[in-house]
């Protein structure tokens, strides 16, 4: 109960620094780009690179996450014929000397 009066007070706290950052950074501002020019509040531009940012770092955690997974796949399969190898080793008969 403690932590969810925590989470919520947290939140509340985080909602209203965010209000008074975009309060306080609402003038418009011109943005060249290579394609022209857009005039933005402030805010709007700081938010919209921050979410650029954050889907440009998924992308590329993304290419990583599925070769990882493609390796984890590979190394299972590895361990699969290896223990099937292992035991058709175990049951093969021993030669007296």
């Amino acid at each position: 109960m403690i932590l969810r009066i925590l989470a919520l007070l947290a939140l509340a706290i985080f909602l209203v620094l965010g209000a008074s950052v975009g309060y306080f950074n609402a003038q418009t501002v011109e943005f060249d780009y290579l394609a022209g020019k857009i005039e933005l509040p402030l805010i709007a531009l700081v938010i919209g690179e921050f979410v650029l940012a954050v889907l440009l770092t998924l992308l590329i955690c993304m290419g990583r996450m599925l070769a990882l997974k493609n390796e984890v796949r590979r190394l299972r399969k590895q361990i699969l014929n290896t223990d099937a190898e292992l035991k058709a080793l175990r049951e093969l008969p021993l030669k007296d000397a």
